[in-house]
Formats: structure tokens, sequence, C-alpha cells
């Protein structure tokens, strides 16, 4: 591990905090893609840059939340508190990615996508109760793009394990009779091309670990009941990034 002062954390962060905001546009587009659609021909030219930057602030809240209360100082619509700590969350991940593997570029650039995907993932599915295929589709190319590179799972520890990931959580699904979501099937094949195999194991293993302690606690609470339902794929995420940032 390379020292860790010096440009490197500071870039880390701001790309993490960017990365932030790019997950803060999946989570508030991408659930609704395709549920409207706009009219008109759109701005004048010359209003068009001061959309694009008012539209980044939307998205990019840190600097200002605290100071407006949550309020957009483009449009005027009050954010949730998920944004700002959205953001905050990306930057601990990339800056924990840059102490952990800032000697590999290559593995760093690889982990930081993932985390950024897998935020996204959680945040979605606990507003939600939505894995999205138009988010799980380019992950799974993407990771199996990256097993042909070195310092990587290969393509054979990739796709044994997607099928070892997909193939457990199908298993528990038809055994629970539904209760685990077609999204979470398909995001445990994705993980398990993200980390591989022998990988995949402790990532679900965690995952599953963290999902049943949280129900159980709503249970004591009764805060949910026995039957109530549950968003597990943000368990699965975490599961994910935790291994993602312990592997070597």
């Amino acid at each position: 591990m390379l020292a860790a002062f010096g440009p490197g954390p500071i870039l880390a962060a701001l790309l993490g905090w960017l990365a932030g905001g790019a997950a803060n546009w999946a989570a508030d587009a991408l659930p609704s893609r395709g549920a409207s659609a706009t009219s008109g021909n759109g701005p004048a030219t010359g209003a068009r840059l001061f959309c694009v930057l008012g539209a980044t602030l939307h998205y990019l809240t840190l600097p200002w939340y605290p100071f407006r209360r949550g309020i957009c100082p483009h449009c005027g619509e009050r954010r949730s508190i998920r944004a700002p700590l959205l953001e905050a969350a990306a930057i601990a991940a990339f800056g924990l990615a840059w102490w952990r593997f800032a000697a590999s570029p290559l593995h760093l650039a690889v982990v930081c996508l993932y985390a950024a995907f897998l935020l996204a993932v959680l945040v979605i599915d606990f507003e939600h109760r939505r894995v999205l295929n138009v988010m799980l589709a380019p992950a799974a190319v993407v990771a199996l793009l990256v097993s042909l590179l070195p310092g990587h799972p290969d393509l054979s520890q990739a796709l044994l394990g997607g099928g070892l990931g997909g193939g457990i959580f199908l298993l528990l699904g038809l055994i629970g009779r539904g209760a685990i979501g077609a999204g979470d099937i398909k995001l445990a094949g994705v993980i398990g091309l993200l980390t591989g195999y022998p990988l995949v194991i402790p990532a679900l293993l965690l995952g599953v670990g963290l999902g049943g302690a949280s129900a159980l606690t709503l249970l004591v609470t009764r805060r949910a009941g026995r039957k109530s339902s549950m968003a597990y794929a943000p368990y699965l995420a975490v599961g994910a990034i935790v291994v993602l940032m312990m592997g070597s």
C-alpha cells in the first residue's frame, strides 16, 4: 500500500463524490425509466449550460445540503437525506479502495466501479424494492470483460461464481416458495461474476447473515411480522462490497 498522503486520496475522494452523484441519478431516474416522456424541444441553447450545471447540483448535494435544509438550489425540490449519505458512502468506499489497492491502479479502478454499482443497487432496492435488469445486464457484461484482464478472477472463476451464486439463490427461492425474488437471484449471480469463485461464497454468506440479523431485529422489535417482506438486495450488496475491499 502506498502512503496515505498526497494527491491520490484527494483524487479518490473526488471521484467517489462524482460516483455518488451518478448513483443518485441512477436511483432517481432508472426506477421510473420509460414511465414518462418529455415533450417539446427542451430549453433554448443559451439555457442549456445553466440547466446542466443546475442538474449537477441536484445530484451532487454535499456542498449545499446542510446549509439549505435539503432544498435543491436548482429546482427547489427537497432532497432526501439519502442523497448526501450516498455521496458520503461512495467517498468512503473509494477512499478505502485507495488505501487497500493504490499499488494496483487497474484493480483499484475495478473495485471502485463495482462499489459504485452495488451502492446504486442497494439504494434502489431499499427505496423501490426492485433490482433493475437495466443495471444487472451491463454489470454482468463488464464483469465478464474484466475477467479477461490480469489480476482479477479469470473467466472460469467468474462463470463458476456466477453459476454458484445464482444457482444457490434460485434453489433457496424454490424452497422458500417465492421468499427470494427473481431480482435477488439475478443479483446473486452477478455478484458471483464480480467476485468470482471462491470469494462469492463469503460475499453471499455475509449478505445472508446481515439480512437474517436485520429480519430478526425487525421481528423482535415487532416492526415486521413473519409474513412481511423486506428488501434483501442491500444486504447482498454490502456483503459483496466488504469482500471486494478485503480481496487481495
